[in-house]
């Protein structure tokens, strides 16, 4: 009878998802992915079914675990415009700042938002990180404000992941992000918030 071999899953999923984050789906082959993940081929087979599984599964763990953690800390139901701009900051500092960027906007880059395997991710995250924005904008700012804003944030946020692999001076961005959130905190002081 063969033995059951066990590893810890979220160690895993959190290895491979480093691994697709820094090559890219396409690009992180088997061999790469066993190395990284201390699992044999057949084990990521019998786990997982194939790089592909194995790839949706490194992507919800991504998504639910970092991506809604950050989110829950920055963004959450008691931040204000200071915390939120720490989710821009914090990309821009180590160990986030490594030069590989964010594994569902790098899936974004690389799939686009065509349906496969990192569509359900890549919508799940969008919406996250957009209704996340909103939320805080909507206390600090007024609904009026918000909807406006909350587009250029996001645009900002996802700017920022995406630049942050392509060796623009992260300076030049914390610069950037500071002035957006300056700016909206003078919006914040003005009366009238709807």
């Amino acid at each position: 009878m063969a033995r059951t071999r066990s590893f810890d899953r979220d160690a895993v999923l959190a290895a491979a998802g480093n691994a697709f984050r820094q090559h890219g789906y396409r690009d992180a082959s088997i061999a790469e992915l066993e190395r990284a993940t201390g699992l044999v081929s057949g084990s990521i087979y019998n786990a997982f079914g194939d790089k592909a599984g194995l790839f949706r599964a490194a992507l919800e763990h991504y998504v639910h675990g970092f991506v809604r953690q950050r989110l829950a800390v920055f963004a959450g139901a008691d931040a204000g415009l200071d915390e939120l701009e720490q989710l821009y900051l914090s990309v821009l500092a180590p160990p986030l700042s490594d030069g590989f960027g964010c594994l569902v906007n790098n899936s974004i880059i690389e799939f686009g938002m065509a349906p496969g395997i990192a569509s359900d991710g890549i919508t799940e995250t969008l919406t996250l990180v957009r209704e996340a924005i909103a939320s805080v904008l909507a206390r600090e700012i007024g609904t009026a404000k918000a909807e406006v804003e909350t587009m250029q944030l996001v645009l900002l946020y996802h700017g920022v992941l995406t630049l942050s692999r392509s060796g623009t001076s992260l300076e030049a961005m914390r610069a950037a992000v500071n002035a957006t959130f300056e700016r909206l905190r003078a919006a914040r002081t003005q009366p009238n918030k709807q």
